[in-house]
């Protein structure tokens, strides 16, 4: 068993930092959705209900004033609790004619939603939005930062690595170049390593907002499934494009001069190995072929996605089961000491969580029941019967009309 260090925990996307005494302007039209979403089954924390006040009497909450902790997203993020289950979940305002709506259920629908290699954030829902027509709501499931916690093992890095290319693959075989495919928008199912949950807005508290202090392995849970998030600058069907986006940025990036954007993920995702792994552990050499392949300067000389596949399959065949389970070494040299007592804590770990009763293996997130016709909603509104099925205008590409890095399509520029 471990306790959380703070240089350990995946930075949060904060802006409303410190006590909330009251909402900040990007929580106030949650509070106006409040009685709507509770309408059809989503119940907001007690903090947006219209008639809020803070339940502290000090000047400074305490850990267990849950209702201090503010938004730690942007203003079209928000958590509920679906109330026929008690799962909770994410709420995501978008545009209702936005490409992200139309390729996120897209990967949604079925049989794509069924697809074992499909690591796209699943679609649960479909609300309107009461604020704006023009909107809508997509209920999303909670994940969590796949920093957090960080890997432990070789084997960690390995099933990354390894989940994360055939996602990618898998996107790109629907005609999808996620063009953002960097360390934020990989997220993790974390239910089997956190059964009691955690805080949405703050990963590091306990869902009653408490200091979480214990640090579970994957390896001790069986795994976990890693997903891609935001599509909100993906592309579909379009192997030329410009424009300049996302967290890092790939070289040829440039809004006069068209790109490929499915090179540009080959070296966002061999970047992200390159930040989460290799930059960060002194015993994973064995990644570094694939991610000096992957981020090559012309993107003319990246393998595609399932060239890199081949050649992390055949990196993997090297690394025999008890380096797998080896504890990973941080990248500065440790003192010879210093080692040895950090592996005999990793070995006191792993007998640990070895010994924890194990869960039964989770099922996959499930779209939200159908709802009776309830006052809250509205006609526009498509419930999970509709996600179900592919979207009108957005239909499964055929292998041959595909888009790959060797056939070309029109060459447009994104939406």
């Amino acid at each position: 068993m471990a306790t959380l260090e703070s240089s350990e925990v995946a930075p949060t996307q904060t802006e409303n930092t410190g006590p909330a005494i009251q909402l900040f302007d990007d929580e106030k039209p949650w509070r106006e959705r409040h009685d709507y979403l509770l309408n059809l089954g989503y119940k907001l924390r007690p903090r947006y209900a219209p008639d809020w006040k803070p339940s502290w009497k000090r000047v400074v909450p305490r850990d267990r004033d849950e209702d201090a902790i503010a938004m730690s997203f942007h203003g079209g993020i928000m958590d509920a609790q679906r109330m026929s289950d008690n799962t909770t979940v994410m709420m995501k305002v978008v545009t209702y004619d936005s490409l992200e709506f139309k390729i996120t259920k897209l990967l949604s629908s079925e049989p794509l939603r069924n697809e074992t290699r499909n690591h796209s954030v699943p679609l649960l829902d479909v609300l309107d939005d009461p604020l704006d027509d023009a909107r809508r709501i997509m209920v999303l499931p909670l994940l969590r930062d796949s920093r957090s916690p960080p890997f432990a093992s070789i084997g960690d890095c390995i099933e990354f690595v390894n989940q994360t290319l055939e996602g990618l693959c898998f996107l790109h075989e629907q005609g999808v170049a996620h063009r953002d495919c960097y360390v934020a928008n990989i997220m993790m199912d974390a239910r089997a390593l956190y059964p009691k949950s955690w805080h949405p807005q703050e990963p590091v508290r306990a869902r009653s907002g408490r200091i979480m202090t214990e640090i579970p392995q994957r390896k001790g849970v069986g795994g976990v499934r890693y997903y891609f998030i935001d599509f909100g600058v993906s592309s579909l069907s379009q192997d030329e494009l410009t424009g300049i986006h996302g967290q890092k940025l790939a070289p040829e990036l440039s809004n006069t001069n068209p790109y490929n954007p499915f090179r540009v993920d080959i070296w966002l995702l061999g970047s992200a190995f390159d930040y989460l792994i290799a930059e960060k552990f002194g015993n994973v050499d064995w990644i570094k072929p694939l991610i000096d392949s992957m981020t090559r300067e012309d993107p003319s000389a990246r393998p595609s996605v399932k060239e890199c596949i081949e050649q992390f399959d055949a990196i993997q065949a090297t690394i025999t089961p008890s380096r797998r389970a080896r504890r990973l070494h941080p990248a500065q040299p440790e003192w010879k000491l210093l080692e040895v007592i950090r592996d005999m804590r990793y070995l006191v770990s792993e007998g640990y969580w070895a010994f924890k009763p194990k869960h039964k293996p989770l099922p996959p997130f499930q779209p939200t029941k159908q709802r009776p016709d309830s006052p809250g909603s509205s006609e526009g509104g498509e419930t999970n019967q509709q996600i179900a099925k592919p979207a009108e205008e957005v239909v499964p590409l055929s292998p041959e009309s595909r888009a790959t890095p060797s056939q070309p399509l029109d060459k447009t520029s994104a939406s």
